[in-house]
C-alpha cells in the first residue's frame, strides 16, 4: 500500500512539472523567419500600398526590421519621388503594427528597382514622431476642404505669418483653384525630416489633395520644437 502511494505521488509530481521547453522557447531570440502575424500583415499592406510585392526579415542582430519592396508600379511610374514613396511604405507598415510593440529599433526600407536597390533607414522613434505630428496634416487638409482659412492661419507659427493676414493665406491657397478645382479630399503619401536654412528641425508631411478638376500635392512642414498643433506649421505648398 505504501509503495502504491509513493508511485501515485511521483506521478503527480511529474504531471505537475512546469513546461520548461515552452518557457525556454518564449525566451529564444527571434530569428529572421519569425515574424508575428501582425508583422506579416503589415508587410503585406506596405507592398499593396505601392502596388508591389513586399517581404520582411529581421536583421541578424534582431535590431532592425528589413522591409523589401519589389515590382512596385509606383516606384516605376514616379522614380523622382522614390524617397517619398519609400517613407509611405514605412508609414503603412508602422501604423498597421497597431499596439504591438516592436522588439527592434529601426526599420530599413529597401526599394528594389530594375537595376539597383536603394535603402532608406528610419528609427522607430522617428516613426513615433510622425504619428504624433500626423494630426497637423489631417487638420490642415480638413481646413482647406472646408475653406476655413482663418482656422488654417492659426496653425502657423506667428513669427512666420507675422507679415501676412488670413486673406493673404486664402489668396495663396485658392490661386490654383481656377485650373485644378476646389479641394475635396486628401490621401497621405509620406514624410521627411529636414532642416530649414536657419537650422530649424522640421517634419515635412505630404500627400495628394483631391480636387474637383485635377489633384495637386499638399506639403506642409511642422516645426518640431513646437509641441502644440496650433502655431507649429512652418510652411505650406502645393508641390512635393
Amino acid at each position: 500500500m505504501k509503495n502504491t502511494f509513493l508511485l501515485c505521488l511521483l506521478a503527480c509530481l511529474l504531471g505537475c512539472k512546469p513546461n520548461t521547453s515552452e518557457e525556454s522557447s518564449q525566451n529564444t531570440p527571434r530569428t529572421s523567419n519569425s515574424l508575428t502575424d501582425v508583422e506579416q500583415k503589415a508587410v503585406l499592406l506596405a507592398g499593396t500600398a505601392l502596388s508591389g510585392q513586399a517581404t520582411g526579415t529581421l536583421s541578424q542582430d534582431g535590431r532592425a526590421m528589413e522591409l523589401n519592396i519589389s515590382h512596385s508600379a509606383v516606384f516605376d511610374q514616379e522614380p523622382d519621388l522614390l524617397k517619398l514613396h519609400a517613407s509611405r511604405a514605412a508609414w503603412v507598415f508602422y501604423k498597421n503594427m497597431g499596439t504591438e510593440k516592436p522588439s527592434y529599433e529601426h526599420l530599413v526600407l529597401k526599394a528594389e528597382l530594375q537595376d539597383t536597390t536603394v535603402k532608406f533607414p528610419y528609427s522607430m522613434k522617428q516613426l513615433d514622431l510622425v504619428a504624433a505630428r500626423y494630426p497637423a496634416i489631417e487638420e490642415a487638409s480638413k481646413l482647406l476642404i472646408d475653406g476655413d482659412y482663418e482656422g488654417l492661419y492659426t496653425l502657423f507659427d506667428p513669427m512666420v505669418m507675422a507679415p501676412s493676414k488670413p486673406e493673404n493665406l486664402q489668396s495663396y491657397c485658392t490661386q490654383v483653384e481656377p485650373e485644378y478645382g476646389k479641394p475635396q479630399g486628401f490621401e497621405f503619401r509620406g514624410f521627411s525630416f529636414e532642416k530649414t536654412s536657419s537650422g530649424q528641425d522640421v517634419l515635412s508631411l505630404a500627400g495628394q489633395l483631391k480636387r474637383s478638376i485635377k489633384d495637386t500635392p499638399l506639403n506642409i512642414s511642422v516645426d518640431l520644437s513646437k509641441p502644440e498643433l496650433k502655431g507649429s506649421l512652418f510652411s505650406i505648398k502645393f508641390a512635393y
